[in-house]
């Protein structure tokens, strides 16, 4: 930006075209400009794959750390970052093909098609913020993977999982809309890490989807028996550890792939 200041400042006096670029030239406006061109993309690249790294991380926390379903996965933001990904490969396309061959002399569609999809991420964003009515603020930690998992001697392992059935199965700890992770751990008396890992260990799966799919058992075995048969779905699914309508559809239908009345209907 200071040195297209200077360039301007220096140009603006001068009346003829030919003379302006001559100065411009003779200050190096384009070849600045096409430097700052491709460590614009650069930025891109970077900032993009912070992002979508932090992303990845707080996703896997959410998985490994958290049961309460109304907490956001962020769906939203991981598709703003790939049409971000694609914009970024079209300006470097873009600029390649202006400083290569010199294909912006005699045409533009290429930039075209860039400020149109520009255009869209734009409108995205607002579409998405105006959806956004109830931001979570709860401070979070979030860990990298490596430092979750802890090792634990395979003797001690059976006794872990032991501890984990009873508190599933009999306690039924899952029916606490959020139970979190280190509220188990602590019943257990073992740490978090320990915890992550016997549950990746024995069951191959997060600690999250652990606890949903006792919450969708259960809901399906109420639905399919009749109990509280006087609570509608959504009081059956509230009675069964889940803390929102649209948490509980969403993870119903990735365990069962059909709605909750559907699934009552076929078992009717």
């Amino acid at each position: 930006m200071a040195h297209a200041l200077l360039v301007y400042v220096c140009v603006l006096p001068l009346d003829d075209f030919s003379e302006k670029s001559k100065v411009a030239a003779a200050l190096a406006y384009n070849s600045v400009k096409e430097i700052e061109d491709y460590l614009s993309v650069f930025s891109f690249g970077i900032y993009l794959f912070l992002s979508i790294r932090r992303l990845k991380m707080y996703r896997s926390w959410l998985n490994d750390t958290i049961s309460d379903s109304s907490y956001p996965t962020y769906g939203w933001l991981r598709n703003l970052l790939l049409l971000i990904s694609g914009l970024t490969i079209l300006l470097l396309a873009n600029i390649t093909l202006d400083y290569g061959i010199n294909y912006g002399q005699a045409n533009f569609f290429h930039w075209q098609l860039f400020y149109f999809l520009m255009t869209v991420i734009i409108y995205y964003i607002g579409f998405q913020a105006s959806k956004q009515t109830n931001l979570p603020l709860q401070a979070t930690v979030i860990v990298s993977k490596a430092d979750q998992i802890a090792p634990v001697s395979p003797e001690k392992l059976p006794q872990i999982y032991t501890a984990i059935e009873v508190l599933l199965e009999k306690e039924k700890i899952y029916r606490n809309p959020t139970i979190t992770l280190t509220e188990m751990a602590r019943r257990l008396d073992v740490s978090p890490n320990v915890l992550s890992f016997t549950i990746s260990k024995c069951y191959e799966k997060s600690f999250r989807d652990l606890i949903n799919e006792h919450r969708v058992e259960e809901v399906k075995d109420k639905l399919v028996s009749g109990r509280l048969s006087h609570l509608s779905i959504l009081g059956i699914a509230l009675d069964s550890g889940f803390n929102s309508e649209a948490s509980f559809y969403r993870v119903f239908k990735k365990h069962t792939n059909c709605s909750p009345k559907e699934f009552q209907e076929q078992h009717s």
